[in-house]
C-alpha cells in the first residue's frame, strides 16, 4: 500500500511540473483578407507550427519567451511578436484594413508588456523629459522583475543612460537582485555583459594591447599629439557600422580640429580578414584602421558585444564617452 501511495504521489508531482511547463493556445482568426498561411515559432527556433485557420496548439515549454507570428495573405506579409508565459490562453488574430492585431487573453506577461508599450508610446507622444522616461522605465522594470522581459526594459534604460554611472549602477543592483534561474535566461546575456563592460571601463590601458595593420604588422595605439582617441569597434558584417563610416568621413576635419585621433578596430576574424582589407582599399578611410588579434583582444577585455561601439578616451586613457551612437559623439564635438 505504501508503495502504491508513493507511486501516486510521484505521478502527481510529475504531472504538476509538466502542467506548469505546458502552453495550450486556442487561436481564433478574423480577417478581411484571404489568409494563405500563419507561421508561429519561438525566438530560439526549436518550436514551429504552420496553419491557416482556427486551431488549437499544445506543447511543452519551460521558458517564458518571445514568439513570432508571420501571417501571409494573398497580397501581404504581416509580422508580430508576443511574449507568452505558461498556461492556457485564447489568442485572437485580427487583420482589418491592412493592420495586424494580436490579443492574448489570460497571459500575465502579455498584459504587462501591453501596459509597458502603451505607457512608453504615451510618453513619447507628449514629449516627456528624460527624467520622466527614466522614472517610467524603472517603475516598469520593478513590475517585470520576476520575468525575462525585465532584461528588455533594462537594455532600454542602459542605452538611454550610457554615460551615467549612477543610473547604470542602480540598474546593475536591481538586476543582481534577481534569482539566478532568471539571470540564466537566454535574453539576459546581452544586458548583463554590456552593463558590466560599461561599469568596468573607467580606464583602458591601451599599452596592454597590440593590433595588426593592413600589412599584418603588429601595432600599438598611441595618442601622439592629440588630446583624445576615439575607438570605433566594428566589423564588416555590421551594416550600421558601415553606414557610420560614411558619416565619420565627413567629420574628419572636425575631429582633427578637436585634437581627436580616430582608430577603428575591426573584430573580423578568419576568412573575413580579407574582406576587411578589401573594404579598406575600396573605401580609403582617412584615419587609423587596425584589426584585432585572435588572443588578448580589447573587444573581449571590455566585453563588447554590440556594434558599433564608440569609446572616447582622454590622454590618461580615461573614458570620456562610452556609447553605441555616433550622434552622441557628434554632440561632444559641438
Amino acid at each position: 500500500m505504501k508503495i502504491i501511495l508513493n507511486l501516486i504521489l510521484l505521478f502527481l508531482i510529475q504531472f504538476s511540473f509538466s502542467q506548469n511547463d505546458k502552453l495550450e493556445l486556442s487561436i481564433e482568426i478574423e480577417s478581411d483578407e484571404n489568409i494563405e498561411s500563419i507561421n508561429f515559432r519561438n525566438l530560439r527556433g526549436n518550436l514551429e507550427y504552420n496553419f491557416n485557420e482556427k486551431t488549437k496548439l499544445s506543447f511543452q515549454n519551460e521558458l517564458t519567451e518571445e514568439y513570432f507570428f508571420d501571417v501571409k495573405t494573398q497580397d501581404s506579409l504581416y509580422k508580430e511578436r508576443v511574449w507568452l508565459d505558461q498556461g492556457t490562453f485564447d489568442i485572437q488574430i485580427s487583420i482589418v484594413s491592412k493592420s495586424l492585431n494580436i490579443n492574448v487573453v489570460g497571459s500575465e506577461i502579455f498584459d504587462k508588456i501591453t501596459e509597458y508599450n502603451k505607457g512608453f508610446e504615451n510618453l513619447n507622444s507628449t514629449d516627456a523629459t528624460e527624467q520622466e522616461i527614466s522614472k517610467f522605465l524603472f517603475e516598469q522594470l520593478k513590475k517585470n522583475i520576476d520575468n525575462p522581459f525585465s532584461f528588455m526594459i533594462g537594455l532600454n534604460i542602459m542605452f538611454k543612460n550610457q554615460n551615467n554611472q549612477e543610473v547604470l549602477s542602480q540598474l546593475m543592483s536591481i538586476i543582481n537582485s534577481q534569482p539566478e534561474n532568471l539571470k540564466s535566461h537566454y535574453t539576459s546575456g546581452l544586458l548583463i555583459k554590456t552593463l558590466k563592460s560599461k561599469l568596468n571601463s573607467g580606464n583602458i590601458k591601451l599599452s596592454d594591447f597590440t593590433f595588426f595593420d593592413q600589412n599584418n604588422n603588429e601595432q600599438k595605439i598611441s595618442i601622439e599629439g592629440n588630446e583624445y582617441i576615439l575607438l570605433d569597434f566594428w566589423h564588416t558584417a555590421c551594416p550600421p557600422c558601415l553606414k557610420d563610416h560614411i558619416e565619420i568621413k565627413t567629420l574628419t576635419e572636425r575631429f582633427k580640429k578637436n585634437k581627436i585621433k580616430i582608430v577603428s578596430l575591426s573584430s573580423d576574424q578568419g576568412n573575413r580578414i580579407e574582406t576587411w582589407k578589401k573594404y579598406l582599399n575600396s573605401k580609403t578611410l582617412p584615419w587609423t584602421n587596425f584589426i584585432e588579434k585572435e588572443t588578448n583582444r580589447l573587444t573581449d577585455n571590455l566585453a563588447i558585444s554590440i556594434f558599433p561601439t564608440y569609446i572616447l578616451l582622454d590622454k590618461e586613457n580615461n573614458v570620456v564617452v562610452y556609447t553605441n551612437s555616433l550622434s552622441e559623439i557628434k554632440t561632444k564635438l559641438k
